[in-house]
């Protein structure tokens, strides 16, 4: 159990103040008073009457506003950044699989650590961990992730991933297609152990409490990866707990043809198995067909935008605008740190811009406050801190970020939200509280020795690199004709919608 200080009071005053509360209140020269991890009071400077002792922190000239929320990445891929470039995600997944597996509890530390590392010194103090061990779920890897995250001082909710289907079994690949040799690989291959999982998820969800910086939920992959035993499972879980699911869905062409029904489709399929509610997040959603996003606005779920991943990999245009008309939250990831930095204003940035590609009706882009606020409630609701954190008013968990924007990159200054989506970049974040605890304090990360973690994560990676065999390597070879081939041709498939754009 986190033993942290909750009761020392403490002022950030002078700057700036972003509520995005109901009203979007911007207060000038405002304070924000915390007492242990909750916010007080937010309301202009010499308003707030303190009787007692308190910490005082002048942040004037700054920005002040809720600390925001990555709403989907995968911690082991901070150990893999610059592995992956001109991938579909289909072949980029052979190379993850190859790479990221099978990490110790201390590999996993470091690497859940780097990836709060970076978030928090550019802004981000929530964050969904899709959690992956493969093949198997670990009480020791799951409790080394927690550790990594409490320890950097980052709020994580984290998802533990698991499917048990064979990876070639997920995707329209022909199997004759296959050299026989990676094929009887393929077949050897023992299946995943879905009583482990649900027996370690069993003890964990328990330990779920507003005291620690983290909780665990459900993180069953993908439905196309996943039999149907484990779905059934996974909802009987879920109608149990209540504790969230947060789960791939129709991220690729390859994976929307693989849909048992076309006219019901995965949504519908979960929905009916008890699986998703409104503690339940899908992440990608590119390839939604107009009935995929009628069951996700009946299921109450949030979805989970990643523009970044879904442009480098080649997956498509997921459509925004049609789930933010259908009234469905709309967070924001980055994915894993193989497909780019962990720079949700470089996310939230893109995400805005290729909206404008999809509609001609240009009234319908949306706003930089909107933006803004998608991120911080919707990150809230997905993350399962609904109305506690993303937003600065009375009675919020005091996780909060101070922005300097002096200088060439802003200057002067125009709509402030304006600039924090069109110009910033994360560099401006001089100081982060979360939970009340103050984080980053002038620049500096103040949770961890952020060189030493820098240091043992090259030496992670330089001896997984020097223990990655030849016969894995040549392994992905092998696959690579059989992948092109049902790459290329699915994506020349008939399909009643499209999320890629072809010019003509």
């Amino acid at each position: 159990m986190d033993q942290r200080v909750k009761k020392n009071r403490f002022c950030i005053k002078g700057g700036t103040i972003l509520t995005f509360d109901d009203q979007n209140s911007i207060i000038e020269e405002g304070e924000v008073w915390c007492e242990g991890n909750q916010i007080i009071f937010v309301g202009s400077s010499g308003e707030f009457k303190n009787e007692g002792q308190a910490e005082i922190i002048d942040q004037r000239g700054k920005i002040i506003c809720p600390g925001f929320i990555n709403a989907h990445t995968h911690s082991y891929s901070s150990l893999l950044k610059g592995s992956v470039e001109c991938d579909p995600l289909d072949l980029y997944m052979l190379k993850v699989i190859a790479t990221g597996s099978a990490m110790s509890p201390r590999e996993i530390e470091i690497a859940a650590m780097l990836d709060a590392a970076s978030m928090l010194l550019s802004g981000t103090t929530g964050v969904i961990d899709h959690f992956s061990e493969r093949p198997n779920l670990s009480a020791n890897g799951l409790k080394a992730a927690r550790k990594g995250f409490e320890t950097a001082g980052i709020r994580a909710t984290i998802a533990t991933m698991f499917a048990d289907k064979l990876y070639i079994d997920a995707i329209p690949l022909k199997r004759d297609e296959l050299p026989d040799q990676v094929l009887a690989q393929y077949e050897a291959q023992s299946s995943p152990d879905i009583e482990n999982y649900f027996s370690i998820m069993e003890k964990t969800v328990l330990e779920n409490s507003e005291d620690r910086l983290t909780r665990v939920i459900l993180g069953v992959d993908g439905p196309q990866r996943c039999t149907e035993e484990l779905l059934q499972r996974t909802g009987e879980f879920q109608r149990r707990h209540h504790c969230g699911l947060h789960t791939h869905m129709l991220e690729t062409k390859t994976q929307a043809v693989m849909a048992p029904d076309t006219q019901k489709g995965f949504v519908s399929h979960l929905l009916d198995l008890g699986l998703l509610d409104n503690f339940s997040s899908l992440v990608h959603f590119v390839w939604a067909s107009e009935n995929d996003i009628s069951a996700a606005r009946e299921s109450g779920v949030t979805v989970v935008h990643c523009p970044a991943s879904n442009t480098m990999l080649g997956a498509g245009v997921s459509p925004i605008l049609k789930l933010r008309e259908a009234n469905i939250p709309v967070a924001f990831g980055t994915d894993g740190s193989n497909c780019g930095p962990p720079s949700l204003f470089e996310t939230m940035r893109l995400g805005c811009f290729l909206m404008r590609l999809t509609d001609p009706n240009f009234e319908k882009w949306v706003r930089s406050e909107d933006i803004l606020k998608s991120n911080l409630s919707a990150g809230a609701r997905a993350m399962g801190w609904d109305g506690k954190i993303g937003v600065l008013k009375k009675g919020a968990l005091a996780d909060l970020i101070c922005f300097d924007l002096s200088g060439h990159w802003h200057e002067p200054y125009g709509d402030i939200t304006s600039h924090l989506l069109y110009y910033e970049t994360g560099q401006s974040v001089s100081d982060v509280w979360v939970d009340g605890q103050r984080v980053v304090n002038n620049r500096n990360l103040t949770s961890i020795d952020i060189n030493s973690v820098l240091e043992e994560a090259a030496e992670i990676r330089r001896k997984r690199e020097l223990s990655l065999s030849i016969d894995t390597l040549q392994r992905i070879e092998l696959q690579y004709p059989a992948f092109k081939k049902m790459i290329v041709d699915t994506l020349e498939h008939d399909f009643p919608i499209e999320r890629r754009m072809p010019l003509s």
